[in-house]
């Protein structure tokens, strides 16, 4: 409760400021493509309406980060009056916690599979209405990779270090890094898997946890972080035929593409993971630099063994503005 007070404080603001400056940016600036589909209000293209799309709307109308898209703004502008600006955002938001249950716009060229399961054909997103998934995952069928839309049960159960342990017996052997810092009274970690998940598939995994700062190191339980420190994270996961890429604002990023399982001691240590996390906050981010730095090891589940690793500035880690790209293997 206390984060959707935050959140939607933020956005308020937002709207205030940016009715004073009397900032509205027209929505569709040329036609939509013949392909067009969308999900209304869904303004950064993963099928999830939640505030990241209403924060996406303000950047936008602030000219903060422009959406290029025409598909995107348009599924943006919920008022459908050809304008983004505050309006949008704030209908965004309220959707999204359940004050309102429907916008002016409607979705667009959305296929049915079955029962409240949608397709939607322009960015090949196969999900429920509601955004959750099918037990919080997806598909997302132009690039052939699952996964997790960050909104659905996961979220209620945080992390622990017993997961990962459990992965190797349900046919999950992952490699993983534990990349843990303070900051403001808190501790916080930002794991990294990669592997096999089940026979059949292969991807990788970031998430971001925090927990209060006096908790005992030997504790291993952490908490999801709340949206307010939701990131925009991408990932480029390479193995063979098994490629892809993820991008989303979440705490959970997530990619699982078909491959056969085969002996991990061998293949996982050459799955190549690309990461990047763009951050809302300097000194989060600061604060995540120092914790990266400090990594020396990479944990593998399936013999519970560790493997020494760093991460090296200008080699296989590098810093620009607020953005952080690093890579692991």
């Amino acid at each position: 409760m206390n984060t959707i007070k935050k959140l939607l404080s933020a956005v308020l603001a937002a709207v205030l400021v940016l009715s004073i400056a009397g900032i509205s940016v027209y929505a569709e600036e040329e036609p939509l493509p013949a392909n067009a589909s969308y999900v209304a209000g869904d303004a950064d293209g993963d099928a999830i309406i939640n505030s990241a799309d209403a924060l996406r709307v303000v950047y936008h109308a602030s000219s903060h980060h422009e959406m290029t898209d025409v598909v995107r703004r348009t599924a943006a502008d919920v008022d459908a009056n050809g304008k983004l600006n505050s309006t949008d955002a704030l209908y965004i938001l309220y959707y999204s916690v359940g004050k309102i249950d429907s916008f002016k716009r409607d979705d667009l060229n959305l296929s049915t599979i079955a029962g409240n399961i949608t397709y939607d054909p322009y960015t090949g997103c196969v999900i429920d209405n509601k955004g959750l998934g099918l037990v919080g995952f997806a598909y997302d069928a132009k690039y052939g990779v699952f996964y997790a839309t960050g909104a659905g049960w996961q979220r209620t159960v945080g992390y622990t270090e017993l997961y990962d342990r459990l992965a190797a017996i349900a046919f999950m052997p992952l490699d993983t890094i534990r990349i843990k810092f303070n900051y403001k009274g808190m501790q916080w970690m930002v794991q990294l898997w990669k592997g096999y998940y089940g026979l059949v598939l292969a991807g990788c995994e970031t998430g971001f946890y925090n927990r209060p700062g006096d908790t005992p190191e030997e504790q291993t339980t952490y908490n999801v972080v709340s949206e307010e420190y939701h990131q925009e994270m991408s990932c480029r996961f390479h193995y063979g035929l098994s490629s892809f890429n993820r991008y989303s604002r979440t705490w959970w990023l997530t990619g699982f593409a078909p491959a056969i399982q085969s002996s991990p001691a061998t293949t996982i240590p050459k799955m190549r993971v690309e990461n990047t996390i763009n951050f809302t906050d300097i000194g989060l981010m600061n604060a995540f630099i120092e914790g990266l730095k400090n990594v020396d090891h990479i944990f593998q589940n399936y013999d519970g063994k560790t493997r020494g690793f760093h991460f090296v500035e200008g080699s296989n880690y590098r810093v620009k503005g607020t953005s952080v790209w690093f890579e692991w293997q």
